[in-house]
């Protein structure tokens, strides 16, 4: 007879090495994204991304869009190639062959879905566990920033799928979780915040004032006297983001002929709780913004005069501000941050170096004529990477001390469970 384990185990018994894995708490986690096929050069995993995003790092993604007719008729050729999927050269500006990495890049033939996936999804996932989230397109005028968060009918945006999706995953948990989502509209134009979702000429809904509730589950930065809209489905969302874009203020330059002249936000407040929960100890509130920067743009690229003109020197100056700030949170002796010279800064000061999940998608021309704004943005966008936020689950401080030690107690008991049970199956065997 052998002297081997196998020989002297009766019945088949398990060895100890066997059951210390399967009584192990240990457990791997899994991609909860679809993860780029084998090869997939130009595809970045959303996988990958999501596990940065847990890093507290700011997501910078770039997106270059195809040549539009302007630039092909005036014969203009491509100054940006895409090296992988996180990597890009350009040559504009005195900067042949200048390589540039981020997060993710999408070339121009990537799907509306393929950048969803890398960006707005991810988001969502965080502000459903109870974090804050935002979502912001940045780029020069013209560069496709409202086709990435709208879209098309036929080729729906960032937004759309977004809220597809959120009230999709509300209906499939609807057993366990009870969600109420709420929905505003705002742009910021000439530096005045004006309510995009109230009817009429209404005074009140105009030059609005943004506050900072400092409390300890607050609201954090928010817009005073904003109209809020309770939401049941993405159809709802999207009725009042039609409502809104109806009264933005655009207006045709040269290099752009339906041009955004303000920043648009749309803001979704998510209230969630555990079905039952009458003390409501799970109860989470978390906010995402989805923005869509105006333009960045030169008075001699845009052709602007008039007010057109002066719409473009405030949009200038509100991203200035912008970067500053960005500037200001990348210093190695990080000093004052200026968020108050702007309405846009003050907005986003959660969003920014705060308590919130944010991904940036700066969109980008490929076309040589546009070389030195494409890497004027780019160069923002690089600056962008090395921000560091602080994400917290938003709720009560007293809901969430209770919420922490009854997940303490719970995994205690399964831990106990799992001893008891490998107490059992070692009595029987050995």
């Amino acid at each position: 007879m052998g002297c081997g384990a196998s020989a002297i185990r009766p019945n088949n018994r398990p060895t100890v090495e066997d059951l210390r894995k399967k009584y192990s708490t240990a457990g791997a986690k899994g991609d909860s994204l679809h993860a780029a096929a084998p090869g997939a050069r130009f595809l970045r995993s959303g996988a990958s991304l999501e596990r940065m995003l847990d890093t507290n790092a700011v997501l910078v993604v770039v997106r270059v869009r195809p040549l539009n007719k302007r630039e092909t008729e005036a014969g203009s050729a491509e100054c940006i190639r895409i090296e992988s999927s996180t990597m890009l050269t350009i040559d504009a500006a005195g900067t042949a062959g200048r390589q540039m990495a981020f997060d993710a890049v999408f070339r121009s033939d990537a799907s509306s879905e393929d950048v969803y996936a890398r960006s707005g999804r991810m988001v969502l996932t965080k502000v459903l566990d109870g974090y804050n989230g935002c979502v912001f397109a940045y780029g020069q005028t013209g560069s496709g920033k409202t086709y990435t968060m709208q879209g098309t009918a036929a080729t729906p945006g960032v937004i759309p799928q977004l809220c597809d999706e959120l009230f999709e995953r509300i209906s499939r948990m609807a057993e366990v979780k009870e969600v109420r989502v709420y929905a505003t509209m705002c742009e910021i134009y000439n530096e005045r915040l004006n309510d995009l979702l109230t009817r009429g000429a209404d005074d009140n809904c105009r030059d609005l004032v943004i506050k900072e509730d400092k409390a300890a589950g607050g609201r954090g930065i928010f817009v005073d006297g904003l109209s809020e809209h309770h939401v049941e489905s993405s159809s709802d969302v999207q009725h009042l983001i039609g409502d809104g874009q109806a009264r933005r203020a655009v207006g045709r330059t040269d290099m752009n002929e339906h041009s955004s002249r303000s920043h648009s936000v749309v803001t979704l407040r998510i209230e969630t709780c555990d079905v039952g929960d009458l003390e409501r100890i799970s109860a989470t509130s978390s906010k995402l913004h989805l923005i869509d920067l105006a333009g960045s743009e030169r008075q001699k690229g845009t052709g602007a005069t008039g007010e057109r003109l002066k719409e473009g020197a405030q949009i200038n100056l509100s991203l200035t501000a912008l970067g500053n700030v960005i500037s200001a949170l990348t210093e190695k002796n990080r000093g004052h941050v200026p968020y108050r010279d702007s309405k846009l800064t003050r907005l986003l000061q959660d969003s920014l170096g705060g308590n919130s999940v944010t991904v940036m998608l700066c969109n980008a021309s490929p076309a040589a004529i546009n070389g030195e704004e494409t890497l004027s943005a780019l160069r923002f966008a690089e600056r962008a990477k090395k921000i560091e936020n602080v994400a917290t689950i938003n709720r009560d401080p007293k809901a969430a001390r209770a919420a922490e030690l009854f997940e303490e107690n719970k995994k205690l008991k399964q831990k106990i469970d799992l001893l008891e049970a490998h107490i059992l199956e070692l009595e029987k065997y050995y």
